[in-house]
């Protein structure tokens, strides 16, 4: 994306995976199954640029976490010691991948559940929109601002200074595109998406879980890093996905108790 200057957003991927489905001989039911969460994504991305218009004033979170880490900002530690504004090093390279994947992740990994067990996929997806559509209406009326704005004389925007210094400017603008609104940094989806990912392979597929909790950890130190988002951020999206988990599967054991309704015989 970087290089070629591509948006690679959430609709290409579902049209590779569209090319999977095909050659398993499931394209009917996969555009029946994706379709209505591509829908309802793409909604979301539409609303969370319009939860950055609506006038309320960004909050600073940075008090919270200077309060927590005694009058330090972990994401000043970390690029102090990290990172070399002179030149691009390969963390800084790596922890931008690990950001950028931030709409990939949750598809593929949603696009395993769905080739092992539809039921299953469903949980997963009712959970990411919730948890989508509950941190929406928080940007909506909490909005706050992520270190690189709200300390720009301590903090480097990582990924714009390293995009440039490689000389690939525009590619900037795409990066603006993909994050319409600067104000939507808490929580951090960022870190949810993944750890939700890892939540709901953990008690049925082991070996994926343990890769995606290594993957959330390092998105976790990424977004910090990379000063997108505070500790404090990554913190509350784990509090997000626990409430979306409880709240989906809450449901869905409340939908399978219900009595099968009969019909009575005339």
């Amino acid at each position: 994306m970087l290089w070629r200057g591509v948006e690679i957003e959430p609709e290409f991927v579902v049209l590779a995976l569209l090319v999977l489905a095909l050659a398993m001989g499931r394209g009917r039911q996969f555009v029946f199954d994706f379709i209505p969460f591509l829908l309802l994504f793409f909604a979301y991305e539409v609303m969370r640029g319009f939860a950055a218009k609506t006038g309320f004033l960004p909050h600073d979170i940075g008090r919270f976490e200077l309060w927590v880490f005694g009058g330090q900002l972990p994401t000043v530690w970390l690029q102090q010691r990290l990172y070399q504004p002179a030149r691009i090093g390969l963390l800084d390279w790596v922890t931008i991948g690990f950001y950028f994947t931030h709409f990939v992740l949750p598809i593929c990994v949603g696009f395993f559940f769905w080739v092992k067990d539809r039921e299953h996929f469903w949980h997963y997806i009712a959970a990411l929109l919730l948890m989508s559509f509950l941190a929406f209406i928080t940007y909506l009326f909490f909005p706050s601002a992520p270190p690189w704005y709200q300390y720009p004389d301590l903090v480097h925007k990582i990924s714009n200074e390293t995009i440039r210094k490689w000389g690939i400017g525009y590619t900037v603008v795409i990066y603006t595109h993909l994050n319409p609104n600067q104000f939507a940094a808490f929580p951090s989806l960022h870190a949810a998406y993944p750890t939700l990912a890892a939540v709901y392979a953990w008690r049925r597929y082991p070996k994926l879980a343990a890769l995606l909790v290594a993957w959330a950890v390092c998105v976790w130190f990424s977004v910090v890093y990379l000063g997108e988002h505070y500790v404090v951020d990554v913190f509350c999206g784990l509090l997000y996905v626990a409430a979306a988990t409880v709240i989906v599967e809450w449901a869905a054991a409340r939908t399978s108790e219900e009595p099968t309704p009969t019909r009575s015989s005339a």
